[in-house]
């Protein structure tokens, strides 16, 4: 018998044996199971799949390889992967159920010629979209969004600004490449934020008449579930800025101590140490243009008696016309002084409209850096102590976390561990009812929260109504609330944290809220517990944290790497501020435990530059969604005998790689790319952020702590803990998934 004869006999065996397997040959060779396909080549081949999101072909190939080579370890892996292939699959029907659910909302309000509603919801359906680029191209997609611009058009100029915004953020959503409408929603959103700050009793009726006009978009979407006294609650609430303030937070209250010498120091400031080239001709334009928004805004004059008289009127937006010529002029120089020229604005303004002094100054100066980039702005003098407790992580008052529920009702979610309000008896889902012998029903959570906090040792009352009925005042002294920006797995009861995810192969979940003075020692101590009770392995989640204090940031990267580059800065220009480079120290390393950090398109600023920083220097693999893309960097200029301040963009974060963090207009590249996308919804972000936040309550006495699935609705922690197992399951595996990490993915 020849050779080549033998062989063919044996490929003919070969392939009888697989035919009866009930496996075609060319799924076997498609699967990467070719003759001579090694174990080892199995799984490098799954761990390239698992780089690429494809987790069911990486389900398969380890399948094969635990058929194998009859290795235990590769089984357990196998199962692992499988049940995450599993997951995959079921967010993937959910991801599809929910956009084919989005596009059927837009037909049904389309027939009811509801075009604004419908645009609404096709911005929707373009988040959920398997392709959102190709599914913006299509024909009735595009003639749906024409209509839509020409409608915002419309309502601009009748001056309808709710719907107006309405229409220009679901744009900015369907055509996030074209800047024009980002443009438009900032000028209508400053309209509606004039109306909302000087006079909330407008911004009320405006508010009102929008949610009618909602109603009957609710009624067609949800017949079933939307009673006609519930539809109010049920409509999407507008933005932030159109929220009607009460009586107890009027403009004078949060305009308290502006003056325009503060703002003519502050644009000084600006022209000399903003990143990028900026001019006092700009600035002043800018100013210019904040002026006419209050001038060309009806609805004011309930505030501004002077805006009233058409004649006056118009005399001021002469005024303001004449300034724009003048300084159309000027270089970046003062040809024109910026003193002299706010001087002849003022006395036109005090000849005609005669708004208030305070009021003319924080307009300007928000026209004025509303030139800028969105992150630099004036503190003034109300804001300050709110600024001062996001960056430093301390406030002074009685440590609860509260929301208001639907009927307005105020809800405590939970009190802070070892808190005034906690050692008081106060529980989640109790109700305040009164603060300081007034009704809590209906007010604003900031006026909730202004009103609760105050300085450490002076005392609030709080009515709070339990889940039983019982009713009980509760006197508190305040004390200086250290806000906690590090938190585990579980909140223990009576205190404490669980940090493992999964205790028996010791991979342990830590969680970063936000970076603050106290972020590093909290940290410390995470990885200090973690070190003592045999961790393996650590997720970090980086998830919706918008960052904080660079400090912070620098400090918890050194905890992992012990030399290299952190990040550096520089400005676009020449400017007093000099590049820096923040570099770390081998001394500082608290961690060198397998890490894996989750990102989404909410993680920004510092939670950028931990996440890409640590994938650079290829200490950690990056699990989600990529990142927001706030790659600026901000200084506080003290003014007016520091009772205000101008936090100004004055560099940009580059990552060791020399990647800018930052996302310019139209740009990109920007942020830090996840090595394994997991894309969610929004409906399924949600779902996590509640589960999460559930687990986080703190709950006393013994099994009070309900039980929560956050895996089955987290896909991105989920696959965060796949990785994690694979990598302290078998060091090949970390070997081969790190080599992966550094490499493009693999279709």
């Amino acid at each position: 018998m020849s050779n080549r004869l033998a062989r063919w006999i044996v490929s003919v065996a070969a392939l009888a044996c697989m035919v009866a397997a009930g496996m075609p040959l060319l799924t076997r060779v498609a699967r990467g199971d070719a003759p001579g396909a090694s174990v080892d080549q199995l799984k490098a081949d799954a761990f390239r799949s698992l780089r690429s999101g494809q987790f069911q072909k990486m389900s398969e190939l380890l399948e094969q390889a635990a058929a194998q080579g009859h290795d235990a370890s590769i089984v357990q892996m196998a199962g692992w992967t499988d049940a995450m292939a599993k997951e995959a699959a079921t967010f993937d029907a959910e991801r599809q159920k929910e956009f084919t659910s989005q596009i059927d909302d837009v037909h049904k309000l389309q027939a009811h010629q509801l075009d604004d509603d419908a645009v609404h919801e096709l911005a929707l359906a373009y988040v959920r979209a398997p392709d959102p680029a190709a599914f913006g191209k299509e024909p009735w997609v595009v003639d749906l969004v024409n209509e839509a611009a020409a409608s915002a058009a419309r309502y601009n100029a009748n001056e309808q600004w709710l719907k107006a915004q309405g229409l220009y953020e679901d744009l900015s959503l369907l055509q996030p490449a074209d800047p024009q409408w980002k443009d438009q929603l900032k000028l209508v959103t400053r309209r509606i934020g004039a109306i909302a700050l000087y006079t909330p009793e407008v911004a009320r009726g405006l508010v009102d008449s929008e949610v009618k006009d909602r109603q009957a978009a609710q009624a067609i979407l949800h017949p079933a579930t939307q009673p006609a006294d519930a539809v109010a609650g049920a409509t999407t609430a507008p933005s932030a800025t159109t929220q009607p303030q009460t009586a107890a937070d009027t403009w004078k209250d949060s305009l308290r101590g502006v003056n325009i010498d503060t703002v003519e120091s502050a644009l000084d400031d600006a022209n000399e140490y903003y990143y990028r080239d900026t001019t006092f001709s700009s600035l002043i334009q800018g100013g210019i243009s904040g002026l006419r928004i209050i001038a060309t805004t009806h609805g004011l004059d309930e505030a501004f008696p002077g805006l009233a008289d058409a004649a006056k009127r118009t005399r001021f937006i002469t005024a303001l016309d004449d300034a724009v010529t003048a300084a159309k002029t000027m270089g970046n120089g003062r040809e024109i002084d910026l003193h002299d020229m706010l001087g002849r604005l003022e006395s036109a303004n005090s000849q005609t409209i005669q708004i208030p002094a305070e009021v003319f100054a924080a307009e300007f100066a928000s026209g004025a850096l509303g030139t800028l980039d969105p992150f630099s702005t004036m503190i003034w003098p109300h804001d300050v102590a709110g600024f001062t407790k996001l960056t430093k992580g301390t406030f002074g008052g009685v440590g609860i976390q509260i929301q208001s529920d639907d009927d307005g009702s105020l809800r405590v979610i939970t009190p802070l561990e070892d808190s005034p309000a906690d050692r008081s008896g106060i529980a989640p889902d109790d109700i305040i009812t009164r603060i300081n012998g007034k009704s809590a029903k209906g007010i604003s959570i900031d006026e909730a929260v202004n009103t609760i906090s105050g300085k450490p040792g002076e005392a609030v009352t709080l009515t709070i109504q339990s889940p039983n009925g019982m009713v009980k005042d509760h006197t508190i002294v305040r004390e200086e609330i250290k806000v906690q920006s590090v938190k585990g797995y579980t909140h223990l009861a009576n205190g404490g944290w669980n940090f493992y995810v999964d205790p028996q192969e010791k991979i342990a979940y830590v969680h970063l809220t936000s970076f603050t003075s106290t972020s590093f020692d909290e940290m410390s101590r995470a990885l200090t517990d973690l070190n003592h009770s045999g961790a393996r392995g650590i997720i970090l989640d980086l998830r919706n944290n918008p960052g904080g204090l660079l400090q912070a940031a620098a400090q918890i990267c050194n905890q992992f790497i012990k030399d290299g580059v952190i990040v550096s800065t520089h400005p676009d220009r020449e400017t007093p501020n000099q590049p820096q480079e923040m570099d770390a120290r081998a001394e500082r390393v608290e961690c060198s435990l397998p890490m894996v950090i989750l990102v989404n398109q909410y993680s920004a600023s510092a939670s950028e530059i931990v996440s890409g920083c640590l994938k650079d220097h290829h200490r950690a693999l990056i699990v989600g969604e990529r990142t927001f893309g706030k790659g600026s960097v901000q200084n506080l200029y003290s003014l007016d005998n520091n009772e205000a301040e101008l936090k100004l963009t004055t560099a940009h974060y580059y990552l060791p790689s020399g990647r800018c963090i930052h996302r310019e207009e139209n740009s990109t590249t920007w942020g830090v790319d996840p090595d394994i996308t997991v894309p969610m919804t929004p409906d399924q972000m949600k779902t996590a952020i509640l589960a999460r936040q559930t687990m986080d309550v703190l709950r006393h006495g013994p099994s009070t702590q309900p039980a929560q699935d956050l895996l089955g609705v987290d896909s991105q922690l989920a696959a965060g803990l796949l990785v994690l197992r694979l990598e302290v399951s078998d060091q090949s595996a970390l070997a081969a998934l790190t080599a992966v990490s550094a490499q493009p993915a693999q279709p």
